[in-house]
């Protein structure tokens, strides 16, 4: 009898061993949402094509909410448990007494270019080799395409019309024309006169034949915005609270994929981007992989500089009201040591 007993607590601990290991096995669902489909979401993808997501045991659920605004709103109701955008909106929120808090930082540089249609340029006599100053100048009267009223675009749009003197939606209308296809339709078919997004967005319409770069800010042609919060890891308090592992862990799985774009041929990153941007030209993929590169961050951290630029863009965009202290909204403690 004694004997019995002792084989079937063998065969219950082992069942239980084997449903522990299981358990420890299986990938955890994390949902997160991104804004749009671009050169700018290289880090996510690259983890998820690479398999370093899959290697911190991480199933991630990613929906494009085709624009900033709508990715934050998803986090702030807890609809998601991650938001990867940019962290202007993280600010904004605070400002109206949601607190989020930025986790990681991606990209370190503003990833946003503007391209205008050339018969706006022509009439206006603007040449992609203009000063930034004079090129500015010539907005008064037209009308700018942003992604949503609410996304990086529209606040970078403000930013630049109020760097130029003038009032947004007086002397300068502002609208919103979406993502991707829409935003190229929107601009070749003249509804805007100029239209700014993640690349290769801009470059497309470019290549297409209808428009010019009017701002390059890949290549850092505003020299006034050094460093930015581009793209960030966001999670609400409750959940860097409750859940560190999970955080960590998604941390670590973005950080390595950025040291492995660092590492890799503009090439390379274009080939680990293309299931996810299938519809990018190849020489686009490869041109906005090298685009994208020097804007990675190696280390994730979110730098102060970043921090403070970014409010200096919401301020003079008349959007901040009150600055807003950088240790409230950033944690660098999940980063490797």
């Amino acid at each position: 009898m004694k004997r019995l007993m002792m084989i079937v607590c063998a065969a219950v601990l082992g069942c239980l061993g084997t449903s522990l290991s299981v358990k420890a096995q299986t990938p955890r669902k994390v949902k997160m949402t991104i804004p749009v489909v671009a050169h700018s979401m290289t880090p996510v993808y690259i983890a998820q094509s690479k398999g370093f997501f899959a290697e911190e045991k991480l199933e991630p659920d990613i929906t494009s909410t085709g624009g900033g605004g709508p990715d934050i709103r998803a986090l702030i109701a807890g609809d998601v448990e991650f938001s990867f955008t940019t962290g202007d909106n993280v600010i904004l929120a605070q400002q109206e007494g949601k607190r989020l808090l930025m986790v990681m930082s991606a990209l370190n540089k503003v990833f946003i270019n503007w391209a205008m249609h050339k018969e706006a340029a022509k009439a206006k006599g603007v040449t992609e080799s203009m000063p930034l100053a004079d090129k500015i100048k010539t907005l008064k009267g037209l009308t700018i395409g942003v992604t949503n009223p609410g996304a990086l675009t529209a606040h970078l749009a403000a930013f630049v019309v109020r760097k130029a003197g003038y009032n947004p939606q007086q002397d300068v209308n502002i609208v919103p024309v979406g993502a991707g296809p829409t935003w190229l339709a929107a601009l070749e078919n003249r509804k805007v006169d100029v239209a700014l997004t993640a690349p290769p967005v801009p470059e497309t319409a470019i290549s297409r034949g209808f428009a010019i770069m009017f701002i390059n800010n890949a290549k850092g042609e505003d020299p006034s915005i050094p460093e930015f919060l581009m793209e960030n890891l966001i999670a609400r308090p409750e959940t860097v609270a409750k859940d560190p592992d999970l955080v960590r862990r998604m941390v670590r799985a973005l950080t390595r994929a950025n040291q492995w774009a660092l590492k890799s041929t503009p090439e390379q990153v274009a080939d680990a981007l293309k299931p996810f941007m299938a519809k990018t030209p190849p020489d686009l993929l490869v041109a906005g992989a090298a685009a994208v590169q020097p804007t990675l961050n190696a280390d994730g951290r979110t730098s102060e500089r970043s921090f403070q630029t970014t409010q200096e863009v919401l301020e003079q965009a008349g959007l901040l009201k009150k600055r807003v202290s950088y240790s409230e909204l950033v944690t660098n403690e999940f980063l490797a040591k």
